[in-house]
């Protein structure tokens, strides 16, 4: 199953004979009778309350909460977590302490002669380019732990009203949202094997024996990159998840478009449309559930839409720094892989297989996380389209649709790095435009740079 879809599962209980399924109230709960408790009475269908929302992305909870990024939470009920506890909340200030403490740690020794060692290449200017890529990386690491303490009380309150959210549907429909995250599961591995190749390579790259000092910075190093790496898939996870309950209530509201072109089989109703009197493209049978369905809708919308800002203002911070960080680090291994293919050197198939690695590392998660935040907002915005399009099929319920039309052109629906820029499908174009003209600039430097050097100024006596 494709992470795009969801699946509707429905009770088993007999329906009417009416050709649409009637909507249940979450607020009426079902009238038990005499008869419901007598013997020869059918079992009643098993109530399914486990959900699988997060239990689908449990890997990478498991290791955001082993890391400290996450807060140990506690599993209040099936739709309900609560904050951890004070046993679990130590655990997590003792390992952002242990960041917090090895990060100052490389931070000092980058100042120092102790890490030289591992910025030996063919030039200087190589050398300032990984010193400062690795000084990024920190920075972005640090930024995320941060960000992630600081916020820990607004990422329990998503996952709650997510949780709340689907329950309600469960309530009003009987439909359990199910879906299949294995992208996250294939992401962990990818981001582990590219880290531990990363530094198989810089070992061998290093010329005689490596101090404690420099496996210390380059464990830390493949740890930092590889957890940044991870709560960028987390978020996009997340976002994937608010994108299928945006698409279920656009399901909903097309079928009052789209599923409703039925032929009527009594003569009485045909000859009323052959008049005019009856939209043809509507059902009333179904368009009477639309009031009781609508308000629901546009609840959910309203609830969807503060749950995506709220994980907007959760990582945006560490959005802007990890995708400055990704555009150096995609800019800088373009210039190396450009150097050692045009070079009159001999190429390092160890600098070749670093930068393919950096490279796949860094374009699948800008890609991943620019498909979901431009999925997710194309999904959200789609709403008020929908809702135009019902507007034309029923004059009846046209002030139910004018309320929502009218809010819905006020609010602009994006999700944005900090405000700076808006994260969509045209975010990795763009970001590849920026590539080039630097890795533009890049080459006419290295250009003349190699010009003076076969074109020496000649002493004057």
């Amino acid at each position: 199953m494709s992470p795009n879809t969801w699946v509707i599962e429905m009770p088993t209980q007999k329906t009417r004979s009416h050709p649409y399924p009637r909507r249940i109230s979450p607020y009426r709960m079902p009238v038990l009778t005499r008869d419901a408790f007598s013997r020869d009475a059918p079992p009643m269908p098993a109530r399914n309350h486990d959900h699988p929302v997060f239990e689908d992305i449990r890997t990478i909870l498991s290791v955001l909460k082993a890391s400290g990024l996450m807060p140990i939470y506690e599993q209040v009920s099936d739709y309900e977590v609560g904050p951890p506890t004070k046993t679990n909340e130590f655990y997590s200030f003792f390992v952002r302490g242990v960041v917090h403490a090895l990060t100052i740690f490389n931070v000092y020794s980058l100042f120092t002669p102790i890490s030289a060692q591992l910025f030996f290449s063919y030039r200087e200017t190589d050398n300032v380019n990984q010193w400062i890529e690795l000084l990024l990386c920190i920075l972005t690491y640090t930024l995320t732990v941060f960000v992630c303490a600081r916020n820990t009380t607004s990422m329990l309150r998503i996952m709650n009203e997510i949780l709340q959210l689907d329950e309600e549907v469960r309530r009003q429909f009987g439909a359990n949202l199910s879906q299949n995250f294995g992208f996250s599961v294939k992401f962990l591995v990818g981001i582990a094997a590219c880290q531990a190749y990363i530094i198989v390579l810089k070992i061998y790259a290093v010329q005689g024996e490596i101090t404690p000092t420099s496996y210390i910075l380059l464990a830390f190093y493949g740890i930092q990159n590889g957890l940044t790496a991870t709560y960028i898939v987390f978020a996009s996870a997340l976002l994937r998840i608010v994108y299928i309950r945006f698409h279920f209530i656009n399901q909903l509201l097309n079928g009052y478009t789209y599923g409703q072109q039925h032929k009527r089989k009594e003569g009485g109703q045909r000859a009323r449309r052959q008049r005019g009197d009856v939209n043809p493209n509507v059902n009333p049978a179904l368009m009477e559930h639309f009031p009781e369905d609508s308000l629901f809708i546009y609840r959910m919308h309203n609830k969807l839409l503060r749950i995506y800002k709220g994980i907007n203002d959760c990582c945006n911070l560490i959005l802007v720094s990890f995708l400055g960080y990704s555009f150096y680090t995609v800019t800088t291994n373009c210039y190396n892989l450009f150097v050692q293919i045009t070079g009159k050197g001999m190429v390092s198939p160890n600098i070749l297989q670093w930068c393919f690695a950096w490279l796949c590392l860094h374009v699948s998660l800008l890609a991943l996380l620019s498909r979901s935040c431009g999925l997710t907002t194309t999904e959200a915005n789609a709403t008020s389209q929908i809702l135009a399009r019902v507007y034309a099929k029923s004059k009846e319920y046209q002030n139910i649709i004018d309320k929502f039309l009218t809010k819905s052109i006020k609010q602009e629906v994006q999700f944005t790095a900090y405000g700076f820029f808006a994260i969509d499908n045209s975010t990795l174009f763009k970001i590849f435009s920026a590539v080039t003209t630097y890795l533009v600039i890049l080459i006419q430097f290295k250009q003349l740079e190699d010009s003076k050097v076969e074109d020496p100024v000649p002493e004057q006596t």
